[in-house]
C-alpha cells in the first residue's frame, strides 16, 4: 500500500517538477541601461528573473552580437532574444511578447563649440546629405537603404558616439534613453553638453519586446504565460520597482 501510494504520488509531482526545473535562453547583448555588463544586476535580466518566478521558468541569458541573436533564435538554439522592436519584416518570421520597456529613438548630432545646428527632417531621404552612423542588424537598416541614406555602420552604440563626437559621422540614430546614459558614461560633463538631438523623433514611444520564433516549440503557449506574468508584475507594483532601481523613466 505504501510502495502504490510513493508511486502515485511521483507521477503527480512529475509534471511538476518538470515545470519547476524548465530553462530557457535569451540571446542578448550588452546594451546599457537595459543589459548591463553586469548582466544580472540589470533592468531586463532582473524583469525575466521575476517573470520566471511566476512562470515556474529559469531564465539563463547569453551575450552575443545583435546578428547571432536572431539567428540562434531562428535555429531554435534560444528561446528568444531582447530588447527588439516590431518590423513589418520581423514579424513574417518572429513573434514578439507585450512591451518590455516604451521608448523614443531620435538622431544625436554633436558640435564641440556647443551649438546646435538648426537643421531637421521631416522624411529620412531629407537626410540623404549627412553621414550617418548605425549598428549593424538594427531594426532601421531596410528603413535607411529604401531611402537612399550614406550610412556606415558599426557594432555598438559606444562606437558610434565616439564617432560623432570625433566628427567621422553626422548623425547617429539611437534609443534616446540609452543614448544618454552612455554619453555620460563615456564623456565628461563639458563634452556632455556639447551633443543633442534632432527635434523630430525617429520613433516616438515604440515598445521593446520579447523576441522568438513562430516555430519555436509550443511558443504561442509560452509567449501566453510570458505576456500573463509579466502583466502581474505591473499591476503589483513590482514593475514599477524596478525601474525606479534601475534609474528609468516609467512610460505608459
Amino acid at each position: 500500500m505504501f510502495y502504490r501510494l510513493v508511486v502515485v504520488l511521483t507521477f503527480l509531482l512529475l509534471p511538476l517538477v518538470a515545470r519547476a526545473q524548465e530553462s530557457l535562453l535569451i540571446a542578448t547583448n550588452i546594451y546599457p541601461p537595459y543589459v548591463n555588463d553586469d548582466v544580472e544586476n540589470s533592468f531586463l535580466p532582473n524583469l525575466f528573473t521575476e517573470i520566471g518566478a511566476r512562470m515556474g521558468v529559469r531564465f539563463r541569458f547569453e551575450i552575443m552580437p545583435w546578428r547571432r541573436c536572431q539567428q540562434e533564435v531562428e535555429n531554435h538554439n534560444a528561446w528568444g532574444t531582447i530588447p527588439y522592436r516590431k518590423t513589418e519584416l520581423r514579424e513574417q518570421t518572429f513573434a514578439f511578447s507585450d512591451p518590455l520597456y516604451l521608448q523614443d529613438s531620435h538622431f544625436f548630432a554633436y558640435d564641440k563649440h556647443g551649438n546646435e545646428p538648426r537643421y531637421n527632417y521631416t522624411e529620412l531621404a531629407d537626410l540623404r546629405g549627412y553621414r550617418i552612423g548605425g549598428v549593424y542588424g538594427y531594426y532601421y537598416e531596410s528603413w535607411f537603404e529604401e531611402a537612399g541614406l550614406n550610412v556606415d555602420y558599426a557594432h555598438s552604440e559606444e562606437q558610434n558616439l565616439r564617432r560623432l563626437q570625433l566628427g567621422r559621422i553626422d548623425l547617429f540614430p539611437t534609443a534616446t534613453t540609452i543614448a544618454w546614459y552612455q554619453i555620460r558614461q563615456l564623456f565628461p560633463p563639458e563634452e556632455v553638453a556639447n551633443f543633442y538631438t534632432l527635434e523630430t523623433p525617429l520613433i516616438d514611444g515604440a515598445g521593446l519586446h520579447l523576441m522568438t520564433s513562430k516555430t519555436f516549440p509550443n511558443n504561442d503557449v509560452l509567449l501566453k504565460r510570458f505576456n500573463e506574468a509579466m502583466a502581474e508584475i505591473k499591476s503589483s507594483g513590482t514593475y514599477t520597482q524596478l525601474v525606479e532601481k534601475h534609474g528609468l523613466t516609467l512610460r505608459y
